[in-house]
C-alpha cells in the first residue's frame, strides 16, 4: 500500500510540474494543449507492438517445447498472477545476463532474456527473475513507467522552448521594449530546474516499481530466496565489468538518487523480511541443483525459430 501511495503521489508531483511549466508559458491554452498532445502520444503509443525492437536486437521466440522447463514455469507464474495470457518469452544473444519486459498492453507482453543468463542462473534462481517480470506486467508498472518517461519529455521540451524564448528575447527586455519587462526570477528558476527535478521523480518512481515487483515476486513464487540469489549473481557481474573497463569506480558508488533501480543489498534485504503466505512453486522449480547451462544444447538457435520471428 506504502508503494502504491508512492508511485501515485510521484506521477501527480510530475505532472503537475509539467502543467507548471505549459502555464507560465501560455496560461491555460497551454495547459489544455499538452493535455491533448500526451493524450494523443499515449493513445498511438498504446498500438506499438515490441515485435520492432524484438528484431532492432535480434530475439529470436522461444516456444514451450523448445524449453520444457521454462515454458512450464512461465505458465505456472501466468496462472498464478491471473494474467489473461501467458506472455511470450525471446531470447537474445548477450555476455551479459539482462532480463527485461516490453509491451504495455498485457495481451502484447513479452518477456526478453539473454542467452548468458538463462545459462548462468539456477531453475531457482530463473524462476525468481520471470516472477519479478511477470509482478511488471500483472501490476501495470510499463504503462506507468512509459506515462512517467512521457511527462519528462515533455516538460523538457518545454522547458527548453521557455529557455530559448528568454534568450531570444533579452535584447527587447534589455532595451525595455519587451512586455512586462523581466522575467520573474521563480519562473526563471522553474523553467532551468523543472527538467532536472522531473527526471529525478521518474528515477524515484522506476526504484519504487522495482521494490512492488520484487514484493510481488515473492507473492508469485512463494520464494523470496530464488530471486535473492539471482541478484547477487547479477552485482557480481556488474562489478566484473567496471574492472574489466578499468574504472576506479563500482556501480555500487553511483549516488541513489540517480538509480533507476534500488541498491541491490538494499532489495536483498527486503525481500528476506517479506512475510511468505503464498504456497511456494513445484518442487522441480525450486532446486539449485538444476542449472539452465544444462540447457545449451537447445540454446543453439535452430532454423525453425527464425521462423517464428512473426508469430
Amino acid at each position: 500500500m506504502r508503494n502504491v501511495f508512492h508511485t501515485v503521489a510521484l506521477l501527480a508531483m510530475m505532472t503537475a510540474l509539467l502543467a507548471a511549466v505549459g502555464w507560465f508559458l501560455s496560461g491555460v491554452e497551454g495547459v489544455v494543449l499538452i493535455v491533448a498532445m500526451g493524450w494523443v502520444i499515449l493513445a498511438f503509443g498504446q498500438n506499438v507492438s515490441p515485435k520492432m525492437l524484438l528484431h532492432a536486437i535480434g530475439a529470436y521466440r522461444l516456444d514451450a517445447e523448445d524449453l520444457p522447463p521454462l515454458g512450464e514455469l512461465i505458465g505456472e507464474l501466468a496462472r498464478r498472477a491471473h494474467l489473461g495470457r501467458i506472455p511470450r518469452i525471446y531470447l537474445v544473444e548477450s555476455q551479459i545476463m539482462q532480463a527485461f519486459t516490453l509491451g504495455g498492453d498485457p495481451r502484447e507482453a513479452t518477456i526478453v532474456l539473454t542467452d548468458a543468463l538463462v545459462k548462468t542462473m539456477t531453475i531457482r534462481e530463473l524462476a525468481g527473475v520471470l516472477a519479478h517480470e511477470v509482478s511488471h506486467i500483472r501490476h501495470g508498472d510499463l504503462k506507468i513507467l512509459g506515462l512517467a518517461d512521457l511527462v519528462t519529455r515533455m516538460t523538457r521540451s518545454l522547458s527548453f522552448l521557455g529557455v530559448l524564448f528568454l534568450l531570444l528575447n533579452i535584447p527587447l527586455a534589455v532595451s525595455g521594449a519587451a512586455p512586462g519587462g523581466y522575467v520573474p526570477l521563480p519562473v526563471l528558476l522553474l523553467l532551468v530546474g523543472a527538467p532536472l527535478l522531473s527526471l529525478l521523480m521518474q528515477l524515484g518512481l522506476s526504484r519504487v516499481r522495482e521494490f512492488d515487483a520484487d514484493i510481488g515476486a515473492v507473492a508469485l513464487s512463494g520464494d523470496p530466496i530464488g530471486l535473492a540469489h539471482a541478484l547477487e549473481k547479477l552485482e557480481i557481474q556488474q562489478e566484473d565489468l567496471w574492472r574489466r573497463m578499468f574504472l576506479p569506480r563500482r556501480p555500487g558508488m553511483d549516488p541513489s538518487l540517480l538509480r533507476t533501480h534500488p541498491a541491490t543489498q538494499a532489495r536483498i534485504e527486503r525481500l528476506l523480511a517479506i512475510p511468505v503466505d503464498s504456497p511456494p512453486l513445484p518442487a522441480r522449480f525450486l532446486s539449485d541443483d538444476i542449472h539452465a547451462a544444462q540447457w545449451e544444447g537447445l540454446l543453439r538457435a535452430p532454423i525453425r525459430w527464425f521462423l517464428r520471428w512473426w508469430r
